[in-house]
């Protein structure tokens, strides 16, 4: 394998790293809190409640301007784990916090937990055991959404069996949505993030720098069972069109320019192709276009249909039929040739 750059410094770390065992694991959970009073409790809780208990929480306090941090702590106070709170000097968003939370936890293992989200109990023993008897970076496993008083929706992200793979095979699982960057359904070796492994968006953070950590990865444990419970709120960014959607293109970009520096770019173009198409054009398009139908047209959703019309190109349509990218090849004909009438097509689904 020929590395470069970047690469090759992590790659080498990775390889001369120590191999942990059970006896000198040390897990710190990082909590950022902001706005989930209505969760915070039960989020904590089901940290507390883990078979394997955790060494450290550390709540980052991201200024939402409520009783959330004083809920949780009220919780952590009658518990038996130790904890500190990290205040961030103003909101700034999930991935500031997640990198100040990691510059103080003092764990050799981090797990990155949403403040609205829950774990099953089994989540630190089955994450722990694959990661150590794998000598892995990190270690994934399946998530499980529910809705926002926590009853399952029946969908889960995609199974991986168990096992191992390297960190290619799950950048490219990922950039081919057959895995997802959750970064809450992860165990990670510290040694393996580096000191700011999150960026300063405020939307979609996690799919460049979960798949920036997985090339920097030599192995990845997978586990299937669905340990982590993701809760869908009608309030998420993600639901909505704001002026943070558009970072969903810088997202993107990102990950084109990590390509760029691995080895075997060559190798990579088709899937960097496909994954431009179906993580980035086709949902900036479809959140513009949905937004609009529901009476919220505005400058936002105009610059969201300009770029992805903009970087959608006739040469696309070839390559991405002959990937089996059908649906991205119909989106790039539609959106060069008849974009309304697309549009309205969408209304009807």
């Amino acid at each position: 394998m020929i590395l470069r750059g970047a690469h090759l410094a992590m790659y080498q770390s990775a390889t001369s790293r120590t191999r942990l065992t059970m006896h000198d694991v040390s897990v710190s959970v990082v909590v950022p809190v902001y706005r989930s009073a209505a969760y915070i409790e039960a989020c904590v809780r089901s940290v507390l409640n883990q078979q394997a208990p955790v060494d450290e929480i550390v709540l980052v306090d991201d200024r939402g301007g409520d009783d959330s941090i004083e809920r949780a702590e009220k919780v952590l106070a009658a518990g038996e784990v130790a904890y500190r709170v990290v205040r961030m000097p103003q909101n700034s968003g999930v991935g500031p916090a997640r990198n100040a939370g990691l510059a103080a936890a003092s764990g050799n293992v981090i797990w990155f937990f949403d403040s609205d989200d829950i774990a099953d109990a089994a989540f630190t023993t089955r994450m722990l055991d694959e990661l150590l008897r794998n000598d892995a970076d990190f270690a994934t496993c399946t998530t499980r959404f529910v809705d926002e008083i926590g009853v399952p929706t029946g969908a889960l992200t995609p199974v991986l069996s168990a096992g191992a793979l390297t960190g290619d095979e799950y950048a490219g699982l990922l950039l081919r949505s057959k895995a997802r960057s959750y970064a809450s359904g992860k165990l990670f070796r510290r040694d393996v993030l580096g000191d700011d492994p999150w960026g300063t968006r405020r939307a979609y953070e996690d799919l460049s720098a979960i798949a920036r950590v997985a090339l920097d990865s030599r192995t990845v444990a997978t586990v299937p069972e669905a340990l982590y419970r993701y809760r869908l709120r009608d309030d998420s960014v993600s639901h909505r069109v704001t002026s943070d959607t558009r970072a969903i293109f810088e997202m993107g970009d990102e990950v084109l320019e990590m390509l760029d520096t691995v080895p075997d770019t060559r190798q990579w173009r088709s899937t960097a192709r496909s994954f431009v198409y179906r993580e980035v054009l086709i949902p900036a398009a479809h959140m513009a276009m949905r937004a609009e139908h529901d009476g919220g047209a505005g400058p936002v959703t105009d610059e969201l249909l300009r770029i992805a019309r903009a970087r959608v190109s006739r040469r696309d349509v070839l390559p991405l039929l002959a990937t089996g990218e059908i649906r991205s090849a119909v989106f790039a004909v539609a959106m060069l040739t008849a974009p309304q009438r697309y549009a309205n097509m969408l209304r009807h689904r």
